[in-house]
């Protein structure tokens, strides 16, 4: 294959694939299709990272407690991660998605803020532990 063909083809399969999350606008746009699947792959994901990096910030503490510099790095890595959320097991994919979808769809207002931003505010708002 020539490099000529090689670079357009390259050329349209970038340019087709998204770059990120920029904002939940296409979060939005995804909920009200009928696959729902870039959403649900974006919530999944979502909490995957923030269970490997919760789970990152415990054992890390833990394991540096003698030196108090690693300690204080990893306590700010877990304060990074953010607040405690508890998921009941009742709750599989489908229905954390749907809630999100209904999450957005009743804050419209949202469809320019940071996916990111949009998914901590509804974690903290819907799967907070409770304090013993």
């Amino acid at each position: 294959m020539s490099s000529i063909a090689v670079a357009v083809l390259l050329a349209v399969v970038t340019s087709k694939s998204p770059t990120g999350f920029t904002d939940a606008g296409l979060l939005i746009a995804d909920c009200n299709s009928s696959s729902r699947q870039l959403v649900s792959g974006y919530v999944i994901g979502w909490l995957d990272k923030w269970n490997r990096d919760d789970f990152l910030a415990r054992r890390g503490i833990a394991q540096s407690i003698p030196n108090v510099r690693a300690m204080t790095n990893w306590g700010y890595f877990g304060e990074s991660v953010g607040v405690d959320i508890c998921i009941s097991p009742q709750l599989d994919p489908a229905k954390i998605t749907g809630m999100f979808c209904d999450f957005l769809t009743h804050n419209p207002t949202l469809k320019d803020a940071p996916a990111e931003d949009v998914m901590n505010t509804f974690t903290r708002g819907n799967f907070l532990c409770d304090k013993q």
